[in-house]
């Protein structure tokens, strides 16, 4: 029997609402931990949109209905039409 979406929900509400005080205790340690995860997942967010930032921003483009960026547009077409332009010269 598959356990559908909703009754995981159900069970996770509960699970929290029900819950008993741990008493833990939270050293500076974990905090230091938590910021610099959480710091690492802002860096890999910048490091992927700097690597796609042409798709990103055609991307955009099409959503706001502008003409401004060219569809298909991409970092690779923009290295192989420089190139053969050097190619040439």
């Amino acid at each position: 029997m598959a356990v559908t979406t909703p009754t995981k929900f159900i069970a996770v509400v509960l699970g929290i609402a029900f819950a008993s005080p741990s008493y833990a205790y939270l050293d500076p340690g974990t905090g230091s931990i938590i910021l610099q995860s959480v710091l690492a997942g802002i860096a890999v967010a910048m490091g992927l949109l700097r690597f796609y930032w042409h798709r990103f921003k055609a991307f955009l483009a099409n959503l706001v209905g502008s003409s401004s960026v060219q569809q298909g547009e991409t970092a690779g077409e923009e290295f192989e039409q420089d190139s053969d332009a050097k190619k040439e010269a």
